[in-house]
């Protein structure tokens, strides 16, 4: 476990050079691939939430070049990602259950003029098909759509926020002040004016 850093004159933690380096480290093991929680368990930070504030604060020292240089790497990795993750999702994938290949019956054995097959008992030789399991292509889609939603993040490409915007302009200002006088004027119980 790291130690405390000490405290500034404003009861903030500081940054140490110890502490920098180590920011630095838990950021090297994020371009490695590492997630927050194993960051945190390698380096001993209290919790996975504390090992990204360390990357976090290591990204925020890098110069603004740097840092887009460390974008396009991500960037680079995410299509990467996606590239192993589209090759899972177009395979076919066999399923198994207790270690066999799962077969189901397709028919009778036939030949080319489509007469049925026998076997050396006199019995029709029955055919059987491999059944694919969609559960691997189904994890690569849900895997592809969180890569697509995390470089949309990264490069400002997620829809903005809706929202309504209303333009006030001087003449409803006006209106809206010649209406409240209006009222007013009706509920005065002094004036005597006549209507």
């Amino acid at each position: 476990m790291t130690a405390r850093t000490p405290r500034g004159g404003n009861g903030r933690f500081t940054r140490t050079a110890e502490s920098r380096r180590h920011d630095y480290r838990a950021a090297e093991l994020r371009g490695q691939g590492y997630s927050f929680q194993r960051i945190a368990d390698e380096l001993g930070f209290a919790s996975k939430g504390h090992a990204h504030d360390a990357v976090m604060r290591a990204y925020a020292d890098i110069p603004t070049e740097g840092a887009e240089h460390a974008r396009q790497l991500d960037l680079e990795r995410i299509d990467r990602l996606i590239e192993q993750a589209w090759v899972v999702m177009l395979t076919p994938h066999l399923a198994v259950s207790n270690g066999k290949v799962v077969r189901r019956f397709a028919g009778i054995e036939r030949d080319d003029d489509g007469i049925e097959r026998l076997d050396m008992d006199g019995k029709p030789i029955p055919v059987f098909e491999d059944v694919l399991d969609d559960g691997p292509k189904l994890a690569a889609i849900r895997e592809i759509r969180g890569l697509l939603e995390r470089r949309a993040k990264i490069t400002g490409y997620e829809a903005p926020a809706k929202s309504r915007v209303e333009i006030i302009t001087a003449d409803m200002i006006e209106s809206q002040i010649a209406e409240l006088e209006s009222q007013l004027a009706r509920n005065d119980p002094a004036d005597t004016s006549p209507a």
